[in-house]
């Protein structure tokens, strides 16, 4: 049988897109299917998929041994994408089906039974991969509205084989067709929370500041003082992702099939602290991202933080400096984007409700053994350590009075956020949490702060230089909150009360 070129596709590995070539030739012999090239268990049965398909839609199932062959062979292939390929490449080479501007196109899709196209995971990988190879990319129409996403793409949705057929045979009329654009469409969200908080100023000032200068937080306080409350409502101050960031959180999510139903939505991650280290970070057999890359660009939450496993905390400190999780194993090696606000709330002991501010049945070795299980590293990493007092019943129903008239509303609030944080992009290009060494050290001397001040200011709180730096970049924010050109001492001052908690204490 004359040879014929291969049909093209993908494979999503991590974040990266493969480009496979699919090859298939049909030898004289008893009727049979073999794939070869790494094929994983998912691969192999798609020979069944693709025949029950071909044959139920009206095409013939070569007799001779059909020999499919997934290229490059030392690259392991899984997942149930390569059923649309394989199933043009047979119909290719038995002379069924000529499939025009082959080299220039790409396929992938699971084919169900009958012949219908289905989701598969990782298709905005793969679709951005196309785009840049200027090729084009033919996907499922069930994928449609994540690749809508891709604006800039030469993408085709096809709802099932025979229509595909139709296209590639250009009979008119058929069901191909670019996904369609739903540009400015938002879905609803949730009401916001934030405005249900009773008191806690001090918490709320320390939520501005890490929103305005994308800082990490840890609260600490008695239960029932409103932490969980306060963290789940710090994406009401945060700004909506732009059109990069959507498509970045979105390719993180189509990854393993998760959907987001409002792209310009901040993630919001708050896993049970049983979670595992490989589901903190990401792993597994193939490469899978973790929660630190699900909440790229948004917030993970990690409420009760001592419960989780040391060996878990300190997984996180990789990512909080870099803003990448680089996943290493014996058969890959991938990296996910992790830029992530760290918000973390935890109990000042192991009691719980049984423990007050002025009264406590825990121990001082209990205690200390309580906040050891948070490392020190950890914590010098995170920016702002916030307390977060137990209210007085007594003043409960006052102060929920006063709320609504005593503090700014969330809509003055956000703009406060949105115009900080656009004088630190407008100066520096970044938010504060990252800003470089020279930048900060130009911050650091256009502050003509006394060096004296700054020396006991170090001695008094036992600051590494990490926290020193980290206390200026806080400093920085307040400022910029302030509509400041230069950090003035308050600043200065108002930074050191976000690190002020002494976590060797052996009680509030």
């Amino acid at each position: 049988m004359q040879a014929v070129g291969p049909i093209f596709s993908r494979i999503p590995i991590g974040l990266q897109a493969h480009c496979i070539s699919i090859e298939c030739h049909i030898a004289p012999g008893l009727p049979g299917t073999t794939i070869v090239g790494l094929a994983e268990g998912a691969v192999k049965e798609s020979r069944d998929r693709v025949k029950s398909a071909l044959r139920n839609n009206g095409f013939n199932y070569p007799n001779g041994h059909v020999i499919i062959n997934l290229a490059p062979g030392n690259l392991t292939k899984s997942g149930t994408g390569f059923d649309l390929p394989i199933a043009l490449a047979i119909l290719q080479a038995s002379g069924q089906v000529n499939i025009p501007n082959r080299e220039n196109t790409e396929f992938i899709g699971e084919l169900g039974l009958f012949g219908e196209l289905r989701a598969i995971n990782g298709i905005l990988t793969c679709a951005l991969a196309s785009t840049k190879a200027n090729k084009c990319l033919v996907l499922p129409a069930q994928n449609e509205a994540e690749a809508s996403l891709v604006k800039d793409g030469d993408l085709l949705v096809a709802p099932n084989l025979i229509e595909l057929i139709k296209y590639l045979g250009a009979k008119e009329p058929n069901d191909v067709r670019p996904p369609m654009y739903k540009a400015g469409v938002v879905n609803p969200v949730s009401q916001p929370t934030y405005g249900q908080i009773i008191g806690q100023l001090n918490a709320k000032s320390g939520l501005l500041v890490a929103a305005a200068g994308g800082h990490h937080l840890i609260m600490l306080g008695p239960p029932g003082a409103g932490k969980t409350m306060l963290a789940r409502s710090f994406v009401d101050l945060l700004p909506a992702l732009n059109d990069q960031a959507s498509l970045e959180v979105a390719t993180i999510y189509s990854s393993i099939g998760l959907e987001r139903p409002n792209h310009a939505a901040v993630p919001f991650r708050d896993p049970h602290h049983s979670i595992s280290g490989a589901a903190m970070v990401g792993g597994g057999q193939q490469p899978q991202p973790g929660e630190v890359a699900l909440a790229h660009k948004g917030v993970l939450f990690l409420d009760e933080l001592p419960h989780f496993k040391p060996a878990t905390l300190d997984l996180l400190r990789e990512p909080i400096e870099t803003g990448r999780a680089v996943i290493a194993r014996a058969k890959y090696r991938v990296a996910f984007p992790s830029e992530f606000q760290l918000i973390a709330a935890m109990n000042p002991c192991p009691a719980g409700r049984s423990c007050k501010e002025d009264g406590c049945r825990c121990g001082p070795s209990q205690v200390q053994k309580y906040r050891s299980r948070v490392s020190g590293p950890l914590l010098d990493r995170i920016d702002l350590h916030v307390q977060v007092p137990e209210l007085d019943q007594l003043l409960l129903a006052k102060l929920q009075k006063q709320n609504a008239s005593s503090e700014d509303p969330l809509p003055r609030l956000r703009e406060r956020v949105r115009t900080a944080m656009n004088a630190q992009l407008c100066r520096q290009g970044c938010l504060n949490v990252q800003l470089s060494g020279p930048s900060l050290d130009r911050e650091i001397a256009s502050a003509k702060l006394s060096e004296k001040f700054l020396r006991t200011a170090i001695e008094q709180f036992h600051l590494s230089a990490r926290s020193y730096h980290k206390i200026w970049r806080i400093a920085r924010t307040l400022a910029d909150l302030d509509e400041r050109s230069t950090i003035r001492e308050e600043n200065f001052l108002q930074a050191l009360n976000f690190r002020s908690i002494n976590w060797e204490a052996d009680s509030l």
